[in-house]
């Protein structure tokens, strides 16, 4: 209690400290994390490895909430002219991605095809909570809303999460079995794919839309109020739980339940006053972020990086340098953005929180062989990326936002 009360109080005052530096909260954290190991406060600290259940749903824990803010600061002011740029970053970029990875594993590497194909699938994702300081900044109205970098990010952030599962799971069947099999393609296809994807998403538009339409109906002007510091957390769970009950992707639920939560707010463009709050759930979510990077900076300690050779920090720094950067400007060619959003946008796909619950679900849940090395790629590339990515975000991302015109 005491190491929690003084890490969560060191955390708040992070802002100032480090306001004239601009740098990520991230560092700090990183670093006093590997101080705690160094000085063996006693944590469970990885040996070396992540320990697969408890890193599985603090993960798990963190991304849901983060998805579920990403989806209430983007809400729906936005047409498909402007979700098309998102898209693009979906559509190309993460599958160029995820060959580059699953080319240069296989191949150079050496690892098999269903280790590889996790590996690719694992770190295709950009992390909504890692990435949170260069996202959206709060609800975004017709008035106020951002189609700069910030956008594309949080709305690229909160649908590839969902969308790299199905990859996952075609690893996991691998694993269990031959690639060649026509029964494992047409399982894939038919309920890993497009069962799970389209549940998940209804679930979440149901859940958000009904939300919505009740409270609006119930609510009047100022008079009635519901209590709204807890509905957004309340929303998550259900419409996680929901999905998962139902055995659909509950990431894309909870994404899209964050999108049509303030539906009818946005119909009518009038204030609702029983919409979620934003607030309260971003404050969680930082809460979470905070001990989560403490356990990333001692499992670095703990020697979750014991497993690197020269090919792998070679690779792991081509991915955050070079692949996605190049990847991610190749999608956004034609998008109407200006060179530097499509510089910050390629730039920043910050890889984190995401990877490391979708590599312990996949280990946990398949029949994967020698993933010691997976362990140490993913934690390689997180921890370019909140270095890298640390130092530069908040510079870059006010120059360019500033620009925005």
């Amino acid at each position: 209690m005491l190491i929690v009360g003084l890490t969560s109080l060191f955390a708040s005052f992070l802002p100032i400290l480090l306001k004239k530096l601009k740098i990520s909260f991230t560092i700090p954290l990183l670093i006093l994390g590997g101080l705690l190991y160094y000085f063996n406060v006693p944590l469970p600290w990885p040996d070396p490895t992540w320990q697969i259940d408890l890193t599985l749903r603090f993960s798990e824990m963190v991304v849901i909430i983060s998805l579920m803010v990403a989806g209430l600061k983007i809400g729906l002011n936005y047409s498909w002219k402007e979700w098309k740029n998102p898209l693009r970053l979906l559509g190309i970029a993460m599958p160029l991605f995820m060959i580059f990875v699953f080319l240069f594993s296989h191949y150079i590497l050496n690892f098999s095809g269903a280790l590889a194909l996790l590996l690719a699938a694992v770190l295709a994702p950009t992390d909504p909570a890692l990435a949170s300081e260069i996202q959206l900044n709060n609800k975004q109205s017709e008035v106020s809303k951002n189609l700069g970098a910030q956008y594309n990010l949080t709305a690229e952030a909160g649908l590839n999460d969902g969308l790299a599962f199905p990859f996952v799971y075609l690893a996991i069947l691998w694993s269990k079995g031959s690639i060649s099999d026509t029964a494992l393609w047409t399982e894939w296809l038919s309920f890993y794919v497009l069962y799970k994807v389209i549940v998940g998403v209804i679930v979440g538009i149901a859940i958000g839309y009904f939300y919505s339409y009740f409270t609006k109906k119930i609510s009047d002007g100022n008079e009635r109020k519901i209590h709204q510091a807890f509905v957004a957390l309340s929303l998550t769970f259900i419409s996680y739980g929901l999905a998962e009950i139902l055995n659909s992707y509950g990431f894309l639920s909870v994404f899209f339940a964050g999108l049509f939560a303030h539906y009818h707010q946005h119909t009518k463009n009038e204030e609702n006053p029983s919409e979620p709050n934003l607030g309260f759930i971003t404050n969680v979510e930082k809460f979470l972020i905070i001990f989560w990077m403490i356990f990333f900076g001692g499992s670095i300690m703990a020697g979750i990086l014991d497993f690197i050779t020269f090919e792998i920090i070679l690779f792991s720094l081509c991915l955050v340098l070079v692949i996605r950067p190049l990847i991610g400007y190749l999608a956004l060619l034609g998008s109407g953005l200006k060179k530097k959003k499509k510089m910050a946008i390629a730039f920043f796909g910050i890889r984190g929180i995401g990877s490391v619950f979708y590599l312990t679900y996949a280990i946990k849940n398949g029949q994967f062989e020698n993933t010691d090395q997976l362990f140490t790629i993913v934690a390689l590339v997180i921890l370019i990326s909140i270095l890298l990515h640390g130092f530069t975000a908040k510079r870059s991302m006010e120059a360019v936002e500033s620009n925005s015109n």
